[in-house]
């Protein structure tokens, strides 16, 4: 028996007395080599990760579906997918009252959102969600909000950008406005 055999594995005489045994090549048999593109495994304090049985992948321990594959893991606890566009109209729209909050959670922070919805500060920490959601990939969402992987509709998403930044716009607007009005005053005022 070599040294990395244990007590019940069969062994395999791979060349006779003597002899070493060859490490093996490439990744281990129903596991995939890291492609290019993957994102990392979540990392820091918290955070723990294991092996997809299916795939292979490194992905985070309490994920329900896996983000590559989207095989079901026997061990989490199924939560139910959030729909990300779903998410990011409600943070758009009702940010003020947090009621994106009540649907992705945490249910406190909607609580939070709803408490002080009067001071404004809600509305714009919903709309600043809604930009972060847009910028994050379909496989972050998965491996957050649970779900296999689905690619989002990039005509839907395109929409939501618009929406997202028509405050924006807005504000730009409302000062080229003030600023236009304020130097047509100033140049009648210097004229007369």
């Amino acid at each position: 028996m070599t040294q990395n055999q244990g007590w019940g594995q069969p062994t395999q005489n791979q060349g006779g007395w003597g002899q070493q045994q060859q490490p093996p090549q490439g990744p281990p048999p129903g596991q995939q080599p890291p492609q290019w593109g993957t994102p990392p495994p979540p990392s820091g304090p918290g955070w723990g990760t294991k092996h997809c049985p299916s795939c292979g992948s490194v992905i985070d321990a309490a994920a329900a579906d896996c983000p590559r594959c989207g095989v079901r893991q026997s061990d989490a606890v199924y939560r139910e997918p959030k729909s990300r566009p779903l998410a990011i109209v409600l943070a758009l729209l009702l940010g003020g009252f947090g009621i994106h909050r009540f649907y992705v959670g945490p249910i406190s922070w909607g609580v939070a959102y709803l408490i002080f919805f009067w001071t404004g500060i809600p509305g714009f920490l919903g709309w600043l969600e809604a930009i972060y959601w847009l910028t994050r990939s379909d496989v972050e969402w998965a491996q957050k909000y649970g779900g296999p992987v689905r690619q989002s509709n990039g005509l839907a998403i395109g929409c939501l950008w618009i929406l997202a930044l028509l405050p924006l716009l807005a504000v730009v607007l409302v000062l080229a406005l003030v600023v236009g009005g304020v130097t047509t005053i100033t140049l009648f005022e210097l004229s007369n």
